[in-house]
């Protein structure tokens, strides 16, 4: 086995080798009193470098474990701060598929000699159907009105009557935004005597619905490689913290300390770490919410505080349950391990 030299440990050796040939070559003794006062200053100035290098030792281990949780706690709360961005992703994309489907439906058209009562009757139907998420009803007037006005020039002065009929434009709830379930509505609602035609493009329906979950599955699977990455990146950082730390395990193992003794100081730090890293990481992504929305307003409906107060809250419950169940993974792995495989990675 190789020896390991401290070389502190044979700077403070030649030194007191130094200074004993100094003192004896510049020593004149004339009693054993001498003699004894003599090896007593030796032995006070050996005394006091030893405490001078024990303090200097302590020290400069005090500020390597500082610097290395520092280390620890910013890289965590990096990673925690790409899972916040992905979970905001996840949200934004999902509640932007959900305003496309409820823009999907199908116009009524009524027949030009449907009296209001009935008109009104098939409205009541309609706002009282569980599949309607909206229904609007345009009366032959207002959307010849409408059709001037994009045109530029009044319709009616050029015709002899209104080419328009009245319609509902009906927009389905999520659950009814597939071509199969629109098809069946509009079959139901042709039936009715007043309606004169339904118009639904099922196609378009198809590509939309088609596109929706293709984006939805290729996120899903990004997502899943940037946790698996996150985790994997997190349980390193602290697998390092402890790892910088194994010989002291060793060490309280040699003294008989019991194995939920010498956890426990690693698990809290673990946990500390993981909470203000989730801190860090809620504060980043408050600040660019707040960055975003005076660079254009749009990003208040993409992220709402809604969405990022549970973010913030998913990231103060992950941080320190990763960090702990990483921490207690390396502490088990030392206690096992003996002394030959301390110096194994």
């Amino acid at each position: 086995m190789p020896k390991f030299t401290n070389p502190t440990v044979k700077k403070s050796t030649l030194l007191r080798l130094f200074t004993l040939k100094t003192w004896i070559s510049s020593a004149n003794f004339v009693n054993l009193h001498d003699i004894c006062e003599k090896w007593a200053h030796i032995f006070a100035v050996w005394g006091i470098f030893d405490c001078y290098l024990v303090m200097k030792r302590k020290k400069t281990a005090r500020i390597s474990t500082f610097g290395s949780r520092i280390t620890s706690i910013f890289s965590v709360a990096l990673v925690l701060t790409i899972v916040g961005i992905l979970a905001l992703t996840l949200d934004a994309s999902s509640r932007m598929g959900q305003d496309i489907r409820s823009n999907i439906g199908f116009v009524v058209k009524i027949n030009r000699d449907a009296t209001d009562a009935d008109i009104a009757i098939l409205s009541r139907q309609f706002h009282a159907a569980e599949y309607v998420a909206s229904c609007k009803f345009s009366s032959a007037d207002s959307i010849l009105a409408e059709e001037s006005m994009l045109i530029g020039e009044r319709i009616d002065s050029l015709l002899d009557e209104n080419p328009f009929g009245s319609e509902f434009d009906i927009r389905v709830k999520e659950a009814w935004a597939n071509s199969d379930s629109i098809n069946i509505l509009a079959g139901r609602i042709e039936f009715n005597p007043i309606v004169d035609e339904v118009v639904c493009q099922t196609s378009v329906v198809d590509d939309i619905n088609s596109a929706l979950g293709r984006f939805t599955l290729i996120l899903a699977a990004i997502a899943v490689a940037l946790l698996a990455i996150s985790f994997v990146l997190i349980n390193n950082t602290v697998s390092l913290a402890v790892y910088s730390r194994r010989f002291i395990i060793h060490t309280m193992k040699l003294v008989g300390a019991t194995g939920a003794f010498i956890r426990r100081p690693f698990l809290l730090a673990g946990i500390a770490t993981g909470a203000f890293a989730a801190v860090i990481a809620v504060a980043i992504l408050l600040g660019a919410r707040t960055y975003l929305t005076t660079l254009d307003v749009m990003f208040e409906q993409i992220l709402p505080w809604s969405s990022i107060w549970w973010v913030a809250l998913l990231l103060l419950i992950i941080g320190p349950l990763i960090c702990l169940a990483a921490s207690a993974v390396a502490t088990n792995r030392y206690l096992r391990a003996d002394y030959d495989d301390m110096f194994m990675k």
